[in-house]
C-alpha cells in the first residue's frame, strides 16, 4: 500500500497594520440624505404581527415622521409609540414620542409634521405591538440619524 501526501507551505508577507480609522459621525449618518426608514418583519408565517415600519424625512427644516404597525388580521389593539430622539453631540436624547392604540383594526398608522431646532441629528424609533386575546406580538425599530440642517 502507497501513501501519497501532498503538503503545500504558505507564506504570507507581514508587514505593518493599517492605521486604523475612528468612526466619524459622518459615516454613520450622511448629511445628503433626506430620509431614514426602518421595517421589523416577524419570522413566522402564520404571525399575528404583519410588519412594523418607521420613517423619518427632512422637510424643509422640518422633521416628518411617519410610522405604522399593521396586523395580518383585525385585533383587539394595535399599538404604536414613536420616539423621536435629538442628537446632543454625544448620545440621543428623547425629544418628542406618540404613544397609539387602535382598537380593532388591523393597522395603526401616524404621521407627524415637527418643528425641530435645526442642524442636528434626530433618529426614530419604535414599539409595536399587536394583541387579539391572549395572543400578543411585538417588535421594534429603530433608524439611522438624519441631519435636519440649518
Amino acid at each position: 500500500m502507497i501513501i501519497l501526501v501532498l503538503m503545500q507551505m504558505t507564506v504570507l508577507s507581514v508587514g505593518a497594520e493599517p492605521e486604523r480609522k475612528v468612526p466619524m459621525w459622518e459615516d454613520f449618518a450622511s448629511k445628503k440624505m433626506k430620509y431614514v426608514e426602518d421595517t421589523y418583519s416577524p419570522l413566522s408565517k402564520g404571525s399575528l404581527m404583519y410588519h412594523g415600519y418607521i420613517k423619518l424625512e427632512e422637510n424643509d427644516g422640518k422633521a416628518g415622521v411617519y410610522g405604522e404597525t399593521l396586523a395580518s388580521r383585525d385585533a383587539d389593539e394595535v399599538g404604536l409609540n414613536i420616539y423621536l430622539d435629538q442628537y446632543s453631540g454625544v448620545a440621543y436624547n428623547n425629544y418628542t414620542y406618540w404613544k397609539t392604540i387602535e382598537y380593532n383594526t388591523s393597522m395603526n398608522i401616524k404621521s407627524y409634521m415637527v418643528s425641530v431646532p435645526q442642524g442636528y441629528y434626530y433618529r426614530l424609533h419604535a414599539y409595536h405591538y399587536v394583541e387579539d386575546g391572549s395572543d400578543f406580538e411585538n417588535g421594534s425599530t429603530l433608524t439611522q440619524g438624519l441631519m435636519i440642517p440649518q
